[in-house]
């Protein structure tokens, strides 16, 4: 029945009926934004968490990994001089020199020595301190300095697993602070003052020299923490994929909640980085007087947090670019002016290409009708290529997007190749 059919109360209702349609249209519409808008943020803050998680857990249970993090601090200048400064503090409570100069002179007189001999206690100290000084300098900025510094650190770690279910030695937690045991770098002082002549260096008692190498609140609860580490690095990053592909599945327009997902991702990691450097300014100042060297712990952050600001600043660039790619394939304005300068561009080079009797010949058929797929397959390669690099980084990330880019374009130049050259062919 058609509508000039209906008289007036029907053709009245029908408009209430299509207009509750419309309505109902327009209302699930934005019921299904709204809940893949809530999918997609919560998805990049599990992700962001995620992130964490998985440094910490490298960090933590992976002990190559944690050597490599702190490979820089062997050969820092900060952290060595602060090194340096700290054991021999240790050597100057341990050994007090004026006293055994003082009792090796009185020994002396006893024997027969001039009353005088006394007068040089002073100068002898002085001269024993520097030589003690100049050996433990030999030390930390020796060669053997570094070994001693990645035995350490590597002890230390094989230590860890000890030290979250109680029983560590080397490495402790002791009340907010990590501490690290530089007794190896005190032996190592101990047997160049004896092998220098110093004999009395021998009554250097062994112990533990402590180095602090990193203070927070959240130390004393590690113990408790740990056992939920290594499955929440699991959990994380695939609960987050999910939310995100969900978000994206319930979209009304897929493409736009990929979009702002990119989005949602790339500023979370934003404020992750802002996070690091708040937290570096947090860290230093709740250290105190607690280290010497402010220069050193600062130096010390910025290398042990570095992979993770690295990882931050690698998938925000990542998520920016496909958020690019999103706006570029929209229906925009600039969007479309910009696939058009990409369309002249192509059809202009295909047509000097095909001009020349370039045709690519079974291989541009076969692009041409699966371009599309080969396009998909170069997208899902530099994405496989991203996971499989081990520190891509903001570089490596913009490399690999470049290069899919570029083999792109040839694709798309090939195969409308393809088309120009059967186009030519007809027309003859």
């Amino acid at each position: 029945m058609s509508d000039a059919a209906l008289n007036e109360s029907e053709r009245a209702e029908l408009e209430r009926l299509r207009a509750q349609v419309v309505r109902t249209g327009r209302g699930g519409r934005a019921a299904r934004w709204a809940g893949a808008v809530t999918l997609l943020v919560l998805a990049a803050v599990v992700l962001v968490l995620a992130s964490v998680t998985v440094f910490a857990r490298n960090e933590v249970l992976n002990t190559d990994r944690f050597v490599e993090t702190m490979q820089p601090l062997y050969t820092d200048e900060e952290v060595r001089a602060a090194v340096e400064y700290r054991v021999g503090a240790a050597i100057d409570e341990a050994v007090d020199t004026k006293a055994l100069v003082a009792e090796a002179l009185d020994t002396l007189e006893t024997r027969g020595a001039p009353d005088a001999l006394s007068r040089l206690s002073g100068p002898l100290a002085s001269g024993i301190d520097s030589f003690i000084d100049k050996q433990v300098h030999t030390v930390v900025y020796s060669d053997q300095f570094t070994e001693l510094w990645r035995d350490a650190t590597r002890g230390a770690h094989t230590a860890l697993v000890a030290l979250l279910e109680g029983t560590g030695t080397t490495l402790q937690i002791q009340g907010e602070d990590l501490v690290l045991d530089l007794a190896p770098v005190l032996e190592r002082v101990k047997e160049r003052l004896v092998d220098g002549g110093f004999g009395l260096a021998e009554r250097i008692p062994a112990m533990s020299v402590s180095f602090t190498i990193a203070k927070s609140e959240a130390f004393p609860k590690l113990q408790t923490a740990a056992t939920l580490l290594d499955a929440a690095a699991w959990i994380l990053p695939i609960a987050g994929l999910a939310l995100l592909a969900a978000g994206i599945a319930i979209a009304p327009n897929r493409r736009r909640g990929l979009l702002i997902g990119a989005l949602c991702l790339a500023g979370g990691m934003l404020l992750l980085s802002a996070a690091l450097v708040v937290g570096r300014g947090a860290y230093l100042a709740g250290l105190g007087d607690a280290v010497h060297s402010t220069a050193a712990a600062g130096n010390v952050y910025d290398t042990v947090t570095r992979f993770l600001k690295s990882g931050a600043q690698t998938i925000t660039v990542l998520a920016l670019i496909v958020a690019l790619a999103c706006w570029i394939l929209g229906p925009g304005t600039a969007a479309r002016a910009v696939r058009r300068l990409g369309v002249r561009g192509r059809d202009a080079a295909a047509r000097g290409l095909a001009g020349a009797g370039l045709t690519f010949g079974a291989v541009g058929g076969f692009v041409q009708r699966y371009r599309r797929g080969i396009e998909f397959a170069l997208v899902f390669a530099g994405l496989l290529w991203i996971v499989l690099w081990r520190y891509p980084g903001v570089s490596g990330v913009i490399t690999v997007a470049i290069v899919v880019a570029v083999l792109a374009l040839v694709v798309e130049v090939v195969a409308r190749t393809a088309v120009e050259s059967e186009t030519a062919a007809v027309t003859r």
